[in-house]
């Protein structure tokens, strides 16, 4: 479960305000102005690309298990099942990953990471991080997005009240 299976389509939900629509437009900004760095920056010194290594992220983890099924794979990193077959059959082609039936089920595909794989992903994690710290430490600057920046890198508010509204402690 990840949190998102209860969403509707917003029919029964209150509809957001201006400023609500506004936020959100900062988080996306936020998020993609990050993303293009992390991007380039894989890119740039190890020939990954991002979604690459969002997938042999997910698949190194422990939680993943000896393999993760395509849907829950794409689950995990944000991706269309689609695009998570396509970007699996990439990484399998470089030896970082390989495809099999999902256990129990000869219907279904599951991926697991390769130990050339586990490598890969080892050498760009200092790189991703460092310049996932460069990117959040830079939108610190725009007053319009510090407060999500900050968020992402403490878990607390940039502002005043740095937890969320709650009987015991309103706002």
């Amino acid at each position: 479960m990840n949190g998102f299976e209860s969403m509707s389509d917003g029919a029964s939900a209150a509809p957001a305000g201006d400023a609500e629509d506004e936020r959100w437009c900062m988080a996306v900004r936020l998020l993609g102005r990050v993303e293009k760095q992390l991007d380039a920056t894989l890119q740039r010194r190890h020939g990954l690309p991002l979604s690459d290594y969002r997938a042999l992220c997910a698949l190194s983890r422990p939680d993943s298990g000896p393999a993760l099924r395509m849907g829950e794979l794409a689950d995990r990193i944000g991706l269309k099942d689609s695009t998570v077959t396509r970007l699996i059959g990439r990484l399998e082609s470089q030896g970082l990953a390989r495809r099999a039936a999902a256990p129990g089920d000869g219907r279904a595909v599951a991926a697991s990471v390769t130990e050339a794989g586990r490598q890969r992903y080892a050498e760009a994690t200092p790189t991703y991080r460092a310049a996932l710290g460069g990117a959040l430490e830079a939108s610190m600057a725009n007053v319009y997005l510090a407060d999500l920046a900050a968020w992402v890198r403490t878990g607390e508010s940039a502002v005043g009240n740095t937890h969320p509204p709650s009987e015991g402690n309103p706002q």
